[in-house]
């Protein structure tokens, strides 16, 4: 069964589009280094100085994997001075997926 993992992060508002510009950074280099990430989302709330990234790994394994990888150390040391609180990291399952097809 893949892996979900959702990182969300708590910003101040003054910093909102520089960790959000640097979370997009981090998740586009991490996702092309990274073999096992199937899907990387980000998503905001600059009212409520929220910021998500969704991942989905192939392997809890996998999943773990990222908090000691050095693209994310960087990230999340370039982002702490600008964040309210620590952030929150979830590791969920992953149940089902529907991609609508637009073709």
């Amino acid at each position: 069964m893949s892996t979900v993992i959702e990182y969300t992060m708590f910003v101040k508002p003054d910093a909102y589009d520089e960790v959000l510009a640097a979370y997009v950074e981090f998740a586009d280099e991490f996702g092309i280094r990274n073999a096992s990430e199937d899907l990387i989302l980000v998503t905001g709330d600059r009212e409520g100085g929220v910021i998500r990234g969704i991942g989905i790994f192939e392997s809890d394994e996998q999943a773990l994997d990222v908090v000691d990888a050095s693209v994310f150390v960087r990230f999340r040391e370039k982002v702490e001075h600008h964040l309210t609180e620590e952030p929150i990291r979830e590791h969920l399952d992953l149940i089902h997926v529907f991609v609508k097809d637009v073709s």
